[in-house]
């Protein structure tokens, strides 16, 4: 009688800790991306770090300048009706904000940054989405491209502020 209550004890020993190690499992597999994050942001954190070499700082500007000044020479074609395509000017505008989210080494100002890029991002979404609902059905890939550019920024976004939230 002794003996098997042992077994009995032993088994649900053995019973309860294949359960917690599957809660455990589950749990880590549900928090994955969590772990992924933060990790990403301690990366973030290195290229901060890399980010006051004066070298990579010049660097840097030179990009976001470049590039700056692409967006404002589409921008004079569009007043001269000699614009590029939607996609080609939505592409150098995203370039340009992360070239300059780049510069800074301040989440806040980082933040900023990715505000005003999603507004803009936004604002060409709905200007697609408004042509898509007057029949233009060319519109529909410039639409969805639009969108996902905009999600890719809210996503860079969200990861910024996660990475405010943990430093604080």
């Amino acid at each position: 009688m002794l003996l098997s209550k042992r077994k009995i004890c032993c088994i649900l020993s053995i019973s309860l800790l294949l359960i917690c190690l599957a809660l455990l499992s589950g749990w880590l597999r549900g928090n994955e991306a969590q772990f992924i994050t933060l990790a990403q942001a301690a990366e973030g954190q290195n290229q901060l770090r890399a980010g006051s070499n004066e070298k990579i700082r010049e660097l840097l500007k030179e990009r976001y300048d470049v590039l700056k000044t692409i967006v404002e020479d589409m921008n004079k074609l569009f007043d001269y009706g000699q614009g590029p395509e939607r996609t080609e000017f939505r592409e150098a505008t995203v370039a340009m904000f992360y070239a300059e989210a780049d510069l800074y080494t301040a989440g806040s100002k980082r933040i900023k940054v990715y505000e005003k890029l999603i507004v803009t991002l936004r604002e060409k979404e709905d200007s697609a989405a408004q042509g898509l609902a007057a029949g233009k059905g060319e519109l529909r890939k410039e639409f969805l491209r639009a969108k996902a550019a905009r999600l890719e920024a809210q996503i860079r976004l969200e990861k910024q502020r996660l990475g405010q939230a943990i430093l604080q």
